[in-house]
């Protein structure tokens, strides 16, 4: 295992390129991961300022507007549009109501009854329109040819309802978990990328030298058993390296692992780690500049993360840029974390593209080298 030992000792020689891309991971992770903790959402409803033209003035309007001043404060105003728009554009009013002489007849008959004037700057004001269509919809299911049973109406609209909401801090909690590690892992797609490329491929540059080359041509050392030996390196390299950073989501967010399907991002960051190690492979046989593998880790790393939904999420990017990005892995990956499963088979496209990758990169990797024995 000489071979073996000397890939190890050499990984160690660049183990400041590891733990100098991981600590930054882990430090933006440490940054971006401040929203795990937050308070729950709740809606609340906003005490407006309404204008009522009320041109009706029976019964029903009558019933609107104490509906509508029980949780607003209403001001009486003359119907002159112009001023309307004006109160509307300087925020001196929330929303204007006009009820025309009709109402009743247009309320029956199921027309549109009401003219309201609201700010679409604001979303407050929606509340207006929400409170009006409510009155109008249990106005017209007491209606009787014509005629408003308003006792009814006053009645149901005065009930109300106790509602419960069953684990709510739970369901908060468990969905801010589940974007901390989503996010977490996606950006281990980028990291994965620059690390494997550059440390490994640094590596096999040595085994690449032609002095060694030379050596081992002439060792009494099986040229299967050699290559398997290296082999055998680069995957334990990469095992220590995908490792470090699946414990590293376990320090930051240990606790919260029991909200999240933590074996789905596990599972999907090791077959993405094959698949980018068969990558790296292909790159060691096309090339033996240092130079050249810097530079393609670097691409290949922050090209990914970019098209792919790393950088910028998958949902806001291009066709044409998706279409593109579909051509690696880190795109399915991206595809796995983003995906809520219930099992495996939920995202079996997904995984199976990943590994398709990860072989079509080892052959061609082994026909590149094949290409080099022969020369």
């Amino acid at each position: 295992m000489t071979v073996y030992k000397y890939f190890l000792k050499a990984a160690l020689r660049q183990k400041w390129i590891i733990l100098g891309y991981t600590a930054i991971f882990l430090v933006l992770s440490i940054i971006n991961g401040a929203s795990t903790e937050t308070e729950k959402p709740a809606f609340m409803e906003k005490d407006m300022e309404i204008g009522i033209v009320d041109e009706s003035r029976g019964d029903l309007s009558k019933e609107l507007i104490d509906y509508l001043d029980g949780s607003n404060t209403l001001i009486r105003l003359e119907k002159n549009i112009e001023n309307i728009k004006e109160q509307i554009f300087l925020e001196a009013l929330d929303a204007v109501i006009i009820i025309p002489k009709n109402f009743e007849v247009l309320v029956s008959q199921k027309k549109p009854a009401l003219e309201i004037f609201k700010d679409d700057r604001k979303m407050a004001p929606l509340q207006v329109e929400n409170e009006v269509n409510k009155f109008l919809v249990f106005a017209n299911s007491k209606e009787v040819d014509g005629t408003f049973d308003l006792e009814k109406v006053k009645e149901t609209l005065n009930k109300e309802v106790e509602v419960k909401l069953m684990d709510s801090d739970k369901m908060v909690k468990n969905k801010n978990a589940d974007d901390w590690f989503k996010t977490y892992f996606n950006f281990t797609g980028y990291i994965i990328i620059a690390i494997y490329v550059a440390v490994i491929g640094l590596i096999m540059t040595e085994f690449n030298d032609k002095k060694i080359q030379d050596r081992m041509k002439i060792s009494s050392k099986r040229f299967l058993r050699l290559n398997m030996e290296i082999h055998l390196g680069q995957v334990i390299v990469g095992v220590v390296i995908t490792f470090l950073i699946i414990l590293g989501g376990i320090v930051l967010k240990g606790k919260h692992i029991g909200q999240v399907n933590f074996l789905k991002y596990v599972v999907n960051v090791f077959i993405f780690s094959f698949a980018i190690l068969c990558f790296t492979f292909l790159i060691n046989n096309l090339t033996k500049s240092k130079f050249v593998i810097n530079g393609m880790s670097t691409v290949a790393s922050l090209g990914t993360a970019f098209i792919s939904g790393i950088f910028v999420p998958q949902e806001f990017l291009g066709e044409g840029v998706l279409r593109v990005a579909k051509f690696f892995p880190t795109y399915y990956f991206v595809r796995i974390n983003e995906t809520h499963i219930n099992s495996f088979f939920d995202v079996k496209y997904e995984l199976f593209m990943q590994v398709l990758f990860a072989l079509t990169f080892l052959l061609m990797g082994l026909y590149f080298s094949k290409i080099k024995q022969k020369s």
